[in-house]
């Protein structure tokens, strides 16, 4: 139980006006934006301002044993930052600085806070040249996150995950002691994690669960001056998917690849769910839109790769649209993340979602159909071609009322039929987990990589004070 004493420590770090506990605060704090997942309720807000002042909070949490969940938006989808065991949020809002911009070696260091609003804007206005790796959700949410839960950006073909385009870490650990990870541990430069034992995989994909990330340098990237968005149809995604696999495989130029199916493009719209067509397929209506972006220094070399784009894909079997022939492939407006949840009234939604092999996306894909349809629900699919083809990210979607529990309940129905469906295919890896998957992650875990998680978080957050609840390394 958080008393005045308490109270009176934490507001003696922020001030009083960066402290509370009043129940019409800490409610803002208690549930993930679309996630139906269980809701939490924390004890206490606090916002920092500096690594400094997260390190006295983390040290006051270890001192009265109390639980500390660090958050930057709560619209991340995967109610990874819900408050679960009450406690101390830590909402790291405030920290929302671009610190430097490095343009000969491409990178940002950025604060923990920051949102994707954050530094695309300043870039726009300080450094023209370079562009950020952007996820696919509203500009509110938190670029850190985003790089630490393995998120997918719209230069994923060029630079794989978000967890890839992460040189370096400053970290507050739950013992309360700060580090930095990569080469800015022993230079003023954040170019990079290696050569050294790369202790930032010690933060990335944990959730919050070892530390509360203060600092990080995302990785930046030339904006070329010639770029082309390519649109490829086609009936089904057996014929379709080979094909952009193939366009992965020859370079190009290609920054983006990833293809959607006739369902997630009708939530784009806004269509009601009654109101869309459900089986595609059966109504001969592609089922199978692809996105090809591509970029060149040159004039030439532009003409040439958009050439040969259009080459591999229309002898592919995809029907082949760009500008040129007045089409306009999607963009990622600023609430377009939000539009997907939103087939039905109440603005609830939840995927399974998956790193694979290459091998099993078209398998994934059919066997979710399958099952949504069978429920009468329409499927909803999407897919990245990431780090120039070597892996994928494949997710499956289910929208629902978040204020009807029977459509919640059918909606976990229908996922968790999904998630056993696709999980036993090999090569399929969850991502982001709901609570009552997770098990199945921890129990398909090779043993000994298992007891090692644990022994990690056990040294790292010694009271089990970090994010907990979300059973990583829980002990």
């Amino acid at each position: 139980m958080i008393n005045s004493k308490i109270i009176s420590e934490l507001e003696s770090i922020v001030s009083k006006k960066f402290v509370s506990d009043k129940p019409e605060v800490t409610y803002l704090y208690h549930y993930d934006f679309v996630t139906a997942e269980p809701e939490g309720k924390c004890d206490i807000v606090i916002m920092p301002d500096s690594a400094e002042q997260i390190q006295e909070i983390v040290k006051i949490a270890n001192k009265y044993k109390i639980p500390l969940v660090p958050w930057v938006s709560g619209i991340n989808f995967g109610s990874i930052a819900t408050p679960r065991k009450g406690g101390i949020l830590v909402d790291l809002r405030r920290l929302n600085r671009v610190l430097e911009v490095n343009e000969d070696d491409m990178y940002a260091v950025v604060e923990g806070g920051i949102t994707w609003a954050d530094l695309q804007g300043y870039l726009e206005k300080n450094h023209p040249n370079l562009r950020a790796g952007i996820t696919w959700s509203p500009p509110g949410t938190g670029v850190v996150p985003a790089c630490l839960c393995y998120g997918m950006f719209d230069l994923g073909m060029i630079g794989g995950t978000g967890a890839e385009f992460i040189n370096g870490l400053e970290v507050v650990l739950g013992s309360g002691e700060l580090i930095r990870a990569g080469s800015c541990s022993l230079s003023n430069y954040w170019y990079g994690r290696q050569p050294l034992p790369d202790l930032s995989g010690l933060f990335i994909g944990w959730e919050g669960t070892t530390g509360i990330v203060t600092k990080a340098a995302i990785k930046l990237w030339p904006k070329l001056p010639y770029r082309e968005d390519f649109t490829g149809i086609t009936l089904k995604m057996d014929d379709g998917f080979p094909v952009l696999l193939k366009l992965s495989k020859v370079g190009l130029g290609i920054s983006d690849i990833l293809s959607v199916n006739l369902g997630w493009v009708q939530s784009w719209q806004g269509l009601n769910e009654k109101n869309a067509v459900q089986d595609a397929i059966a109504e001969n209506m592609p089922d199978f839109i692809s996105y090809i972006t591509t970029q060149a220094y040159s004039e030439k070399q532009h003409e040439a790769q958009c050439d040969a784009i259009r080459d591999i894909g229309t002898k592919g079997g995809l029907r082949i649209m760009s500008s040129e022939d007045g089409v306009e492939a999607a963009q990622s407006p600023p609430l377009l993340a939000w539009g997907c949840w939103n087939f039905s009234r109440g603005g609830g939604g939840q995927w399974i979602g998956s790193y694979c092999s290459t091998r099993e996306v078209v398998k994934f894909y059919n066997l979710s159909r399958k099952i949504c349809l069978k429920y009468g629900k329409s499927p909803q699919f999407y897919s990245r071609i990431m780090f120039g083809g070597h892996y994928v990210v494949a997710r499956s979607n289910i929208n629902f009322n978040k204020n009807d529990p029977k459509e919640i309940e059918n909606a976990r129905k229908i996922l968790s039929e999904i998630h056993d469906e696709v999980h036993n295919l090999e090569g399929v890896v969850m991502y982001k987990p709901p609570l009552w998957a997770l098990e199945y992650n921890k129990n398909k875990t090779f043993p000994a990589t298992t007891k090692l998680i644990n022994n990690i978080k056990k040294l790292l957050d010694p009271n089990n004070l970090m994010n907990p609840g979300q059973g990583i390394g829980d002990n």
